[in-house]
């Protein structure tokens, strides 16, 4: 243990480096979704002729860029850390930051919309790799081995960038245009770029490179953990994705509050249960995802009746959110401690399977809402939260204690 003027340094230089770990997350959460809030926009620049003729058309191929990038996360958590494995950590965290600094600004200059879209599919190639072993880094940096407290600050980045940096950036983008709005979220990769290059490695990052084994991980655990995080976020990635629909549904043909705010409750739940999740998640993680997917089957459960108040809309949302944001934490430390032999596999896993269940969530509730409607979609994202519910409870009873202690990963 420093002390003294060392001791001070060594702090500053662990905060420094968490908050440049932090702001990278922001900058991939705004550009995640700010093209989302812009594709208007972005179909009128990249595909003019179409969207003359055909608007909702241009509208819906300029989606591919959203989509392409959820893809890029989901094969970018396998691909990225088998290509990268014989490099440090730190080598890796500030490659994925090079590479999403870099095709994002060549986003920016793209000619035409299927050139936009290969960008936006690699640049999430490092998505995953970058938040997992980020989080690592900073639970390192923390002085202890705590998976969920770092996975909670890192992630905090992504979660801050929906409530502040995506209403601000698309706001600015709406004036600006698509291109100068993203190329202002592309520098935002250059605060880990600096850090990692100005900042020598911590004491810390250098510990517990070989993790003690656990015996209680196993394929299949794995593979059960993994179709677990995966419906609990497709669940309430479900309601996000057509809370539009959703809250007329359940508020009526005159809502009382409008889907900006139901989109603000939202991201203050996902907060809340984020930090709040990173803090209990490393007393017990398999907890913390119970009450989490508990959360979010609650909220579901508040928004199936049709024509309620806006409160019940209101406090819906807001449980989803809590339950989506305590689910990154948890799953940070299960993957961790299931796959101890391939940490840097297991750390790229939580936002990974996350992501994946954006694009499952989307698809099923796609499906509802074409098929049936608005309620249609809730039932699904309840279903999505049962199966998560009943598959943490196999775990338990199979040899996953609910209260068991995960500071030994």
């Amino acid at each position: 243990m420093m002390n003294g003027q060392g001791g001070d340094a060594g702090r500053a230089r662990q905060r420094a480096l968490i908050a440049a770990l932090v702001c990278g997350a922001f900058g991939i959460g705004v550009s995640e979704f700010l093209v989302m809030g812009l594709l208007p926009e972005i179909a009128q620049d990249l595909s003019p002729v179409l969207y003359a003729a055909h608007p909702e058309a241009a509208i819906a191929a300029a989606g591919g860029m959203a989509s392409g990038y959820a893809l890029g996360v989901v094969v970018g958590m396998i691909v990225t850390p088998i290509v990268l494995r014989r490099l440090s950590e730190r080598s890796i965290v500030a490659i994925c930051a090079a590479a999403m600094l870099v095709l994002t600004l060549l986003t920016v200059l793209s000619p035409n919309l299927p050139v936009a879209v290969v960008l936006r599919f690699l640049s999430a190639l490092a998505h995953a790799s970058y938040v997992g072993l980020a989080s690592l880094m900073a639970a390192r940096a923390l002085g202890s081995r705590h998976h969920g407290r770092g996975a909670a600050i890192v992630v905090g980045g992504l979660t801050m960038a929906n409530v502040v940096g995506v209403p601000l950036l698309t706001a600015f983008g709406a004036v600006t245009g698509w291109r100068i709005a993203l190329g202002v979220c592309a520098l935002l990769f250059a605060a880990p770029l600096l850090a990692l290059a100005r900042i020598a490695p911590l004491a810390a990052e250098t510990a517990a490179k070989h993790p003690e084994r656990s015996r209680a991980g196993g394929p299949w655990r794995l593979v059960v953990a993994i179709v677990l995080v995966t419906s609990l976020a497709s669940g309430a990635f479900a309601i996000t994705t057509f809370v539009a629909p959703i809250s007329l549904h359940a508020q009526g043909p005159s809502p009382v509050i409008s889907v900006a705010v139901l989109m603000l409750v939202f991201g203050i739940g996902m907060n809340l249960g984020n930090f709040g999740g990173g803090a209990v998640a490393d007393r017990s993680a398999p907890l913390t995802l119970l009450l989490g997917a508990a959360a979010g089957a609650g909220g579901a459960l508040l928004l199936l009746p049709g024509g309620m108040s806006g409160g019940f809309a209101g406090a819906g949302v807001f449980l989803v959110g809590v339950g989506l944001g305590a689910l990154t934490p948890s799953a940070q430390v299960i993957y961790v401690r299931l796959a101890q032999r391939r940490p840097r596999l297991a750390a790229s896993l939580a936002p990974g399977t996350i992501n994946l269940g954006s694009f499952v969530g989307a698809l099923l509730g796609g499906i509802g809402l074409a098929g049936v409607g608005a309620q249609a979609v809730v039932w699904v994202a309840l279903a999505l939260f049962g199966l998560g519910l009943a598959l943490q409870l196999f775990r338990s009873v199979t040899g996953d204690r609910l209260a068991a202690p995960t500071s030994s990963v």
